[in-house]
């Protein structure tokens, strides 16, 4: 059950290096949006591309690359009403193909006497079973999401499993608010079992600007890096159900003149693999 749950949650992430945040000001120097994200490590090598509507609201994401020799490629489209709520996003990969699935369509239900999104559901078909993710958001006073609970319901199977709460991302912000600090995944190891802890993120910051910013939409869009003011200067991953899989990425940027990044290098430990970035805005 644990692996069916890690799987439904990695395949609607795109595989990105680095996500930063989105410029929503003028078209002056400081405030070019961020257009290309391109990193190389070792031999592997990914490039990001971001597009937005004529309001510099954040419409599509591509992602082409290699990373082991497998594809990166895949493609986020967000699509919105004429107030820039989003209705659905389709998210495309070739890793998807490879298991039979074209495309995931997700469909968000928004409160407008509130101004937030409540919940969000998408539907799969493998071979053999049908499963729906219907997700659930808790705020806090200030209006920073703080939890998504995630329900499945597997139908096709010899006995078919009712809506459980299977996966629950538990989410820390900084004193101030202005970033999110920690991510932590709680998974069932059994249909409708208690939750326990998977696997947890802690992340520590500059002081410059970061240059892709939606703090509304970044955890909708399962991109929390979005959510942040500065850029992420480390990141500690703990893997409470694999600790061999625990590790740590350093980086470190060069500015440009508008204090955002313009490039940038990530150490990993263990291991020591370097990864290289290059910004791009227009």
């Amino acid at each position: 059950m644990r692996r069916l749950v890690v799987m439904l949650s990695a395949i609607t992430v795109s595989i990105v290096s680095c996500q930063k945040e989105i410029d929503w000001g003028l078209a002056t120097p400081a405030n070019l949006l961020l257009v290309k994200i391109n990193s190389h490590t070792g031999t592997d090598s990914s490039l990001v591309e971001y597009f937005y509507d004529a309001a510099k609201r954040l419409v599509r994401e591509k992602t082409t690359g290699l990373s082991g020799g497998q594809s990166l490629n895949s493609e986020l489209v967000i699509n919105r009403n004429v107030s820039g709520v989003i209705l659905t996003t389709v998210q495309k990969a070739d890793a998807l193909v490879a298991t039979g699935i074209d495309s995931i369509l997700t469909r968000y239900n928004y409160n407008t006497a509130t101004a937030r999104y409540t919940s969000s559901v998408f539907d799969l078909s493998i071979p053999g079973f049908a499963v729906t993710d219907s997700t659930v958001y808790t705020y806090d006073a200030a209006g920073k999401i703080i939890t998504d609970a995630h329900y499945l319901k597997i139908t096709g199977l010899p006995i078919p499993l009712p809506p459980v709460l299977s996966l629950k991302n538990n989410y820390t912000y900084s004193a101030s608010g202005s970033n999110l600090e920690m991510q932590q995944q709680d998974a069932a190891t059994t249909p409708g079992g208690p939750l326990s802890p998977f696997s947890t993120q802690t992340y520590t910051f500059d002081l410059k600007v970061n240059p892709l910013k939606n703090p509304t939409e970044a955890v909708l869009l399962i991109r929390s890096s979005l959510y942040n003011a500065n850029n992420i200067a480390k990141t500690v991953v703990t893997n409470t159900a694999s600790p061999a899989n625990d590790y740590t990425m350093d980086y470190t940027y060069k500015y440009n003149t508008a204090g955002k990044p313009d490039s940038s290098y990530g150490t990993r430990t263990p291991g020591g693999a370097i990864t290289g970035t290059k910004y791009f805005y227009q």
